[in-house]
């Protein structure tokens, strides 16, 4: 068929019969063939009706054309009067029990290439049935026979009349009214009638007739009717979203497939772990068994906003914010969800939930009467290791997702070997090295070193001593250990020599543009008091804020607002800050799972972004020890050097920088391999 062949082509009487028409070779096929869409109401389900509804629908789905058919379900009087007097919770399973016979017969009465095109349309999404069913004043069945087809360049043709496309029909005598839009105002007028009609239909706004979607279990059945080694006609073109997948993400996506879809995806911060998810999760649309029930768990509540944001590129579905901070009423919406999904009312359900309610045993239970295949994505997946958040990784969970960029927990072997075990450990491994420069940004690392003063230092000392005495002590109360280690833990947290080295960081970054200062509660006040008198613009990001002046901070920092953002934990994980350019972390951890996530807030790519700028404070009692906090603070050294190292390896003046961790190593006789 020429692409330009239109319904204009054809030379279409105002009436048609059967006395002289063939309505298989002269009617639908020649419009078929250059369909578009195909809606039509009529008859019952039936395969006498599907052979001929069939004629030149593979055509249509060549012309990458769509069809919607409303009918009517062929049920016995008692499962009519049950669906006539509302019993809505019984409708579809009753459905599903009178289409299961009708199936069998579409087995086995429809010849092959009939069959195999309904059900490969059905299963690509191109033909969709729905169900008609009088009430109220209407006691009859839905015996409506009409159809709209559109072409190409947007011409329509309506027909209505007494055919009703099956084999009997076929061999009566029927006619045809047949209007076309380009002819003259009473045949668009006539074409106009026909769709409004059809659309109200398809949208259940006739209050006397109850429009049904074909229940989940029975479009399953159908598309598994089809040759799964032949498609009649050329595969649908997938949507244009301008969503192109970076290399290592495909990779990522067909390692998770291999591994029975099944997962951690152990990805630099920035790299994208989220877009591979939601690309991930679409994909498995297409598997025999796609989930019906998406389950995204975040860590903290300010990320749910930035999935759903992601999710807008992606044809998964808008979700439902599943945790009590953003909708008190999430247990109903919940509840409601499973039940629709069950009934097959809903064919897809998405759910935005948090770790904690994750967990919670309402939600849990709720998930574990759900009948279908889900699938659950682990954001921050480290955190669902500990002990009360395992509780949430539930069998149920066909499919599974597990993002981090450092899946091992810290000091907790336990916990990471059942996340392992859960999601089937790491498919897929994209480092930091492997990112920069073409995903993530050039950086330069900066190594700070901070000393105590000489009354921070006497007082260390002493505690150090105090500590050592309880270590050694085997009657100790482990309390009493803890508060004297946590004592000293806050003189290395709160060093007055900080706010110094703060003003010479920002000495050297000339000027301060896009800068995120990572500080703790003690300091905070003092830190933004500094960058006022520098004359910087600034806004502190913690946990105080809501959503809505988290969004609004974000937004003017990005747009140059705000010169800095000082900011505590809260911006450890998920949040993006793309614009960041310049960071200071005054206050930091041995935890590898938090620097990680510090640095990637400052890797992402962005508009005239070249590279980013790293001062990273470190805390030491002095740089010319004696033997005694040599042997107590040795230890602990190790641990924070570990960071350097990590952020030195990949710097673009990594020799600078690891030079200026060296002398540290000397003093403290550190080499590198104790590390």
């Amino acid at each position: 068929m020429n692409d330009r062949d239109t319904f204009r082509d054809l030379k279409l009487p105002r009436v048609i019969d059967t006395a002289d028409t063939d309505f298989v070779s002269d009617f639908y096929t020649p419009l078929l063939s250059r369909a578009v869409s195909y809606n039509r109401g009529v008859g019952f389900f039936s395969s006498s009706w599907i052979e001929s509804a069939a004629r030149g629908m593979s055509e249509l789905a060549d012309n990458g054309g769509v069809a919607r058919w409303i009918t009517s379900p062929i049920l016995s009087e008692e499962d009519w009067e049950a669906i006539k007097h509302g019993m809505e919770a019984q409708t579809d399973e009753l459905l599903k029990q009178s289409l299961d016979d009708q199936i069998s017969d579409l087995r086995h009465d429809l010849e092959y290439h009939t069959r195999n095109t309904i059900a490969w349309m059905i299963a690509d999404g191109i033909l969709e049935i729905r169900f008609a069913v009088p009430k109220g004043d209407l006691q009859g069945d839905f015996h409506d026979k009409f159809g709209i087809l559109e072409d190409s360049d947007e011409n329509f043709v309506a027909f209505h009349g007494s055919q009703n496309d099956s084999e009997t029909a076929l061999s009566n005598y029927e006619a045809y009214t047949i209007d076309c839009d380009w002819l003259s105002d009473r045949d668009e007028e006539g074409v106009r009638h026909q769709q409004d009609r059809f659309r109200r239909l398809w949208e259940g706004e006739y209050k006397n007739v109850k429009i049904y979607s074909i229940p989940k279990a029975v479009k399953e059945q159908i598309a598994e009717l089809r040759d799964k080694d032949y498609r009649p006609y050329t595969a649908p073109e997938a949507e244009d979203t301008g969503i192109t997948l970076r290399p290592y993400q495909k990779d990522a996506i067909e390692a998770w497939q291999a591994n029975g879809q099944r997962g951690l995806f152990e990805m630099a911060t920035g790299t994208g772990k989220t877009f591979t998810a939601l690309a991930a999760t679409e994909a498995a649309f297409d598997r025999s068994d796609p989930p019906e029930l998406i389950v995204i768990a975040v860590p903290f509540t300010h990320l749910a906003p930035q999935w759903e944001e992601e999710m807008e590129s992606f044809d998964i579905g808008t979700p439902i914010y599943a945790y009590g901070t953003d909708n008190p009423d999430w247990k109903s919406d919940l509840s409601k969800l499973i039940s629709n999904l069950n009934l097959g009312v809903t064919d897809r359900g998405v759910l935005l939930t948090t770790h904690t309610t994750l967990s919670n045993q309402y939600f849990r239970e709720q998930i574990q009467k759900h009948t279908g295949t889900s699938l659950l994505i682990g954001d921050e997946a480290h955190h669902l290791g500990s002990e009360y958040q395992q509780g949430g990784l539930l069998p149920d969970y066909e499919y599974r997702i597990g993002l981090s960029a450092t899946p091992e927990r810290y000091f907790d072997e336990e916990g990471t070997e059942y996340l392992l075990d859960y999601f089937g450990g790491v498919v897929y491994e994209y480092t930091l090295g492997e990112a920069i420069p073409e995903f993530l940004t050039p950086y330069e690392y900066h190594p700070i070193v901070v000393e105590l003063t000489a009354e921070e230092l006497e007082e260390y000392r002493q505690l150090s001593r105090k500590l050592a005495k309880v270590a050694h002590n085997e009657d100790a109360d482990d309390e009493i250990r803890e508060r004297i280690a946590q004592k000293r833990a806050n003189i290395v947290k709160s060093a007055e020599n900080k706010y110094e080295r703060l003003q010479s960081a920002l000495n050297r970054l000339d000027p301060v543009d896009h800068l995120l200062v990572y500080t703790n509660s003690e300091q905070l006040d003092h830190v933004q008091e500094i960058l006022n008198a520098d004359g910087l613009v600034q806004h502190k990001f913690t946990y105080h804020e809501d959503s809505d002046e988290r969004e609004r901070i974000l937004n003017g920092f990005e747009d140059g607002e705000y010169d800095a953002l000082v900011a505590m934990k809260c911006l450890d994980e998920g949040v993006d800050v793309k614009a960041t350019k310049q960071a200071i972390l005054m206050s930091n951890t041995g935890n590898p799972m938090q620097f990680v996530q510090r640095r990637g807030r400052v890797l992402r790519q962005f508009s005239g972004k070249e590279k980013s700028t790293i001062f990273d404070f470190i805390v030491v009692p002095t740089t010319n020890p004696n033997v005694e906090l040599i042997e107590s603070e040795k230890e602990i050294l190790k641990k924070e050097l570990r960071r350097f190292e990590e952020f030195a390896t990949n710097a673009m003046n990594e020799v600078e920088a690891r030079n200026k961790i060296g002398d540290l190593r000397i003093q403290y006789q550190i080499s590198a391999d104790e590390e």
